[in-house]
């Protein structure tokens, strides 16, 4: 499987962070960088601190769940309604 930007997810990877920039006039939500950790709890840490609310986040304790999350991720960045409960909170 691959990231929104292309890059291979290596079977180490337990988090993957979003960084993202959310477009008001087309209702889309756009990853602008990506950080790829070993640790669900290092890419929590990195977004968690990371002053960016359109910014979001997949992670799994195995490399199956975490590709479960990223798939689930994935379709909802696309999704119109998800994307409309997004732009609300932030």
């Amino acid at each position: 499987m691959k990231t929104k930007l292309g890059t291979r997810i290596p079977k180490n990877i337990r988090g993957i962070l979003y960084l993202c920039k959310y477009d008001r006039i087309n209702k889309k939500l756009n990853v602008v960088n990506e950080i790829l950790c070993e640790s669900a709890f290092d890419a929590l840490n990195y977004y968690a601190n990371i002053p960016n609310p359109e910014s979001q986040l997949a992670s799994g304790k195995t490399y199956k769940d975490l590709i479960k999350n990223l798939k689930l991720l994935h379709k909802n960045i696309i999704d119109p309604e998800w994307i409309s409960e997004l732009e609300e909170c932030i």
